[in-house]
């Protein structure tokens, strides 16, 4: 929509200055008039770009849908740049204009990469983190994991054996055997995939309660905290050898467990790439708001000077 339209007009201008220059027999500077004129629109847009932060303050009010916003950003800050350098005559001159040109053209890619990776990074974790949840909900899921698990070897194997967890009251086992456990599994209908919510009865696993009441303490840690916990499935390789040796070492009946606690220990490290890429998809913004408000004060130094030398 913005598109064409930016750089017919951008080209427009350019040849504009290029004719001028090509009578005056070199590039003429910012005092002529295309290269006023380059500037002045450069100048506009630098100050539209920062009406973004006030359009957000006042969202409520509906005043051009979001989409259409942002497009106008991303195309006018992108022709603002050549219509900058063409202004000042494709020299910086002294060191205010340097200066606004280096930091200009930092902001210019620090907002290029931001454009990049928000098209690129949502699109890959949808295809490649299907137990990707709320960023600040991963610290709470993470528990709500573990305390699933627990559950699950509570109804199979009928006693805690961790010293903080263990249970002494006869009836309160016998109950958790006899209830169905919501478990977290990955599933995949078509072409979309998603953590859901299974009900699930499990087999008796008595004979290897205290084999996987120790693989679950031992790979806790893991679970709450992810790469942080140094445990024996926190690099994914060891963690697909510690599974089929614990695999080795139980029954046939404990099978369905250990697919548990290993599809739990994919959905944390799931969690922990998601928050990896959470900070790629934001971490730019504060520099990008840094450099368009430097850029804008120095703008507004630039126009003082040269009004004030003209």
């Amino acid at each position: 929509m913005f598109g064409i339209p930016t750089l017919l007009v951008t080209l427009g201008l350019i040849v504009i200055y290029v004719r001028e220059s090509i009578s005056a027999g070199q590039w003429v500077g910012g005092g002529s008039g295309s290269g006023l004129l380059c500037g002045i629109a450069a100048g506009l847009v630098i100050v539209f770009e920062m009406l973004l932060w006030p359009r957000k303050a006042l969202r409520r009010l509906r005043l051009i849908p979001a989409k259409y916003w942002l497009a106008a950003h991303l195309w006018f800050g992108l022709a603002s740049l050549p219509l900058a350098i063409v202004h000042c005559g494709f020299h910086l001159g002294g060191w205010l204009p340097t200066t606004f040109m280096v930091l200009f053209v930092l902001c210019i890619v620090s907002g290029i990469y931001g454009m990049i990776v928000q098209n690129v990074l949502p699109k890959w974790m949808l295809r490649n983190l299907p137990s990707e949840t709320i960023y600040s909900q991963i610290d709470y899921v993470s528990e709500q994991a573990v305390e699933d698990v627990r559950q699950l070897l509570i109804s199979a194997c009928g006693r805690v054996m961790s010293a903080d967890d263990r249970l002494t009251d006869e009836p309160e086992i016998e109950a958790a055997k006899s209830t169905a456990v919501i478990v977290g599994a990955l599933r995949q209908a078509g072409k979309t995939s998603g953590r859901t919510l299974q009900t699930r009865r499990f087999k008796s696993a008595t004979a290897d309660r205290d084999t996987l009441w120790t693989a679950f303490e031992e790979i806790k840690p893991f679970l709450l905290t992810g790469r942080l916990a140094e445990t024996p499935v926190t690099d994914q390789r060891n963690s697909s050898q510690w599974f089929s040796r614990l695999r080795g070492v139980c029954g046939e009946e404990s099978e369905s467990i250990i697919d548990v606690l290993e599809s739990t220990c994919q959905q944390r490290r799931q969690f922990d790439v998601q928050g990896t890429v959470h900070r790629w998809l934001h971490a730019w913004i504060p520099i990008h708001v840094g450099l368009a408000v430097a850029v804008t004060v120095l703008l507004a130094a630039h126009v003082w000077t040269a009004l004030k030398y003209w």
